[in-house]
C-alpha cells in the first residue's frame, strides 16, 4: 500500500470522492462540532424579553478531552461558521467513502 496513488487506476466515483476532498479542503473553514440554537433573556426590566420576546443566540458546541466547550457566535459569523460546521461534515463523510473503498481494495488483494 505504499506504492504512489496513481488516478488512472482509480473508479470514476473514487475520483470524484478524492476532487471533492482536494476541492473542499483548499480555501475552505472547517469546524467540528454542533450548532445550538437558544433563547433566553439578558436581565433588563425594559427589554422585549421581559415581555417574553427571548432573544436568540447561536451556539458551536464541541467535545475536546472528554469535556464539552461552547461559545457564542456573533451574529456576523453566524453564516460562516454554519457553512464550517456543513464542510467538515461533507469532507468526514467523503473521507469515509475512500476509506471505504481502500477496505475493498485491499480485500480483493487478499484473495
Amino acid at each position: 500500500m505504499s506504492d504512489p496513488l496513481s488516478r488512472t487506476k482509480l473508479s470514476a466515483v473514487e475520483r470524484n470522492f478524492r476532487s471533492r476532498i482536494a476541492q473542499l479542503s483548499s480555501g475552505q473553514w472547517f469546524l467540528r462540532g454542533t450548532l445550538s440554537e437558544r433563547s433566553g433573556t439578558c436581565g433588563k426590566a425594559n427589554c422585549r424579553c421581559a415581555r417574553g420576546e427571548l432573544h436568540k443566540s447561536l451556539y458551536l458546541v464541541q467535545s475536546q478531552a472528554g469535556k464539552l466547550r461552547q461559545i457564542c457566535v456573533p451574529k456576523a459569523w453566524q453564516q460562516r461558521v454554519r457553512q464550517a460546521v456543513n464542510d467538515y461534515r461533507l469532507m468526514q463523510k467523503l473521507i469515509e467513502e475512500v476509506s471505504e473503498l481502500e477496505w475493498k481494495r485491499l480485500q480483493e488483494k487478499k484473495r
